[in-house]
This record gives C-alpha cells, structure tokens and sequence, in this order.
C-alpha cells in the first residue's frame, strides 16, 4: 500500500499544479477513468470546464485517464445510442504490442522503433499519400510505449468504420497485390510475333505506385551485394527461405543474374531508379511472379496502425496533458516540427518530478536510461523521483522514503 500511496501523492500533486490540455469540442467528449486502488473503470463522464475537469483529477487521482475520439449530443449518458453521436477524429494508434520489430528490445530501443513507424505513418502515408494539411494532424506520446495520431478535419469527422478500414488497409498494405502496381503492354518482338512487356512506374510516382518501385530498386541491390560476396547458393537461400522451392528459386537466380543480348546485366535494370523499370528480364509470368512474392515478403514500406483503434469511432484514447500510470510519463502533445528531435525518456518526464530524490528497493537488476543518464540499479538505491516512479508504477520496485 506504500506504493500506491506514494503514487497518488505524487499524482495529486503534479495534477494540482498543471493543467491539461483541453481536447477540441471539448464539451462534446465522453471521460473515461481507472485508479489505483480501484478495479473497476469510470466512463461516460462528461465537463463542464476546465475548472471541473482539474478538481476531479485532483480529488480522484486516476491512475489512467481517458477521452472519447467521438464527440456527442449528449457525452454523459451512459446508452451509447442515446448519447448522439455527431463524428471522431482519425486516429491511429501506434504501440509496440503491434511492431514485431520491438520483441525483445529494451524499452529505449523499442520506442525509437515505434518513434520511427510513427514517423513512417505521417510523413509518408498521412502528408505524402492522403494529402493532410500539416495543421490537420496532430501527434501525442501516449506516456508508455507509443505514439498517437490524430487527424482533424471536417471532412474525416464523418467517416464510418468501414471507410476508416479502408484508410488502415492502405497503409498497412494488407492483402497488397502487387501485380495491380504494374503495367502491361505490347510490343512486337519481329514480324509476326508480339510479346508482353511488364513495367513498373517510375519511381517519382505517388503511392504505392512509385514505392514499389524505389523498394524492388532497394531490395535488389541488396542481392546483387549478396551475389557479388557470397555468390548463387545464398541468394538461392535467400530466395528459397521464401518461396519453399528451390528448384524454383535457382530458377530465378538465373533468369536475374544470367548475361542476354538484350540486357547484359539484368540485376542492374532492377537496381535503377531513375526509369520505368521493364520486368520483361522474366521469361515467364511464373518467375515474374515469384520474385514479387519475394519482394512482397521483403518491403519495409508498410505502415503500421492498429485497425480496432482507427476503425472504433467511439474509441476512449489517452487524455493529453495526463499522466501514465504504468511511467509517470506525460501523454504529451508534441509540434509536428519538433517530432524528429522528441525524445520521450527526456522530454516526457514532468518537470514537478525532477525536483526530489526518492530511497527505493529494486526488486530486481534494472539498467534504464532517462534524461540522457545510464541508471543502473540493484537493491536498495537513492535516485530521482521521476525513476522512482517509474519503477515503481512497472512493480520492479519498492518506495521506501522521500529524500
């Protein structure tokens, strides 16, 4: 109890002295809540104000708060059809549960991961793709192990889950056809034959038209780099690892790799960038066909979204300005322009929490690093309060006395 005690204390405090940041239609949201000595969550809250939203925070001391994505006629009826519902924001929700990439990283590494996807989603998909204005979006450190997205714009405030899928399947690439991504024509190949020639669009093309293309330009000079170094069996490994048929694979080994009149070095045709790029280096629709099951396996351009959260137009997301209750780290709104450079394990700590020394007990070998120092911990430690907490609030460790 100890704990739990020194938490809500802590809590009570930095919500007493700071304020959170209102959400758009602010009136209109439905509040959700958890505590920390609660089991139960308190939803279907709604504000008046400011004033009435920073006494219940402070007499409560949640241990999560939470606002609706939707907005509503009437957000504190607890009758979802009742309550009115008038639209959402987009949001995408990105968090390391979803990132294979985060498996067993530590928690440093894992959220420069997901800081990166986050990036990923933005720059190339919600800017470049979609066309959003930059003043439209906004991003939010959810406090833990990722990054929330929220685009807000009149004409999204209306979609329906099935429109909002859609949106996600975009992004996330999910049952990408590639072949959709090429173009086929004819050409005579002598007086009376004619053949089909496969083209990819030039690289400068927008959506996935013009990424398939820098991507298969990226992939094969990483294995025309394997050839030259280690020579046909690995790329055949490499392709078999895949395609679970070798003879398949040696097959397309040599249909890349192999010198023809009409392109001596096939590989290199792949490789450019700076053209349509003609897959008639195939012989037939088979092997074409292969290599792009490859390539599909092997493209890092996918975004990442968590669909239930995007596709949830009654969706309870963190409140912005609160703080994690499994980190002490603030959800915290962060300038479109300033994202490349944000740090969470610096600039997510509450400044209220830099101010004390805390006495605690690990309960097991900790190395973490916060605000650019190395901590690591065994036993009983003296550190700073936001570490403490931190620890604390993650159960790997015991309060013992404020400094």
């Amino acid at each position: 109890m100890e704990n739990i005690g020194f938490l809500k204390s802590r809590f009570r405090e930095y919500y007493l002295k700071n304020d959170i940041i209102l959400p758009p239609r602010f009136t209109r949201r439905e509040y959700g809540f958890m505590f920390f000595d609660k089991t139960y969550m308190i939803r279907h809250k709604a504000f008046r104000g400011r004033k009435e939203l920073k006494k219940f925070l402070v007499e409560q001391v949640p241990k999560h708060a939470y606002y609706s994505t939707a907005y509503y006629k009437h957000p504190g009826i607890q009758d979802m059809e009742a309550k009115g519902w008038l639209g959402a924001d987009l949001v995408f929700d990105l968090d390391a549960d979803h990132i294979p990439e985060t498996e067993g990283k530590d928690y440093e590494e894992m959220l420069k991961i997901v800081k990166k996807e986050a990036e990923k989603l933005i720059f190339n998909f919600l800017l470049d793709d979609m066309g959003f204005n930059e003043k439209n979006i906004s991003v939010v450190f959810s406090g833990g192990r990722g990054y929330h997205i929220y685009v807000r714009r009149e004409d999204v405030f209306t979609l329906g889950s099935d429109e909002r899928r859609e949106i996600v399947s975009y992004i996330t690439g999910e049952s990408l056809d590639l072949t959709r991504f090429i173009r086929i024509r004819e050409e005579k190949a002598g007086r009376k034959k004619v053949r089909k020639v496969y083209e990819l669009y030039p690289p400068e093309f927008g959506g996935w038209y013009g990424k398939l293309s820098r991507e298969i330009a990226r992939i094969s000079r990483n294995l025309k780099v394997l050839y030259e170094n280690k020579g046909e069996d690995a790329v055949v490994g490499e392709f078999d690892g895949i395609l679970k048929n070798k003879k398949l694979s040696k097959k397309l080994v040599k249909e890349i790799f192999t010198e023809n009149k009409e392109n001596t070095a096939k590989i290199d045709d792949l490789m450019s960038t700076q053209q349509s790029k003609k897959l008639q280096i195939f012989s037939t629709d088979t092997l074409r066909d292969a290599f792009l099951r490859y390539i599909k396996e092997k493209i890092r351009i996918r975004g990442e979204a968590d669909e239930p959260v995007t596709t949830d137009i009654h969706r309870l997301i963190r409140l912005i300005g609160s703080l994690h209750g499994k980190t002490g780290l603030l959800v915290k709104e962060i300038k479109l322009e300033e994202f490349k450079g944000f740090n969470p394990l610096k600039d997510a700590i509450p400044e209220i929490f830099k101010e004390n020394e805390i006495k605690i007990l690990s309960k097991e070998k900790v190395e973490i690093k916060f605000d650019g120092k190395i901590y690591r911990i065994e036993g009983e430690e003296i550190v700073p309060e936001y570490v403490a907490i931190f620890l604390i609030a993650r159960g790997m460790a015991e309060f013992i006395a404020r400094k």
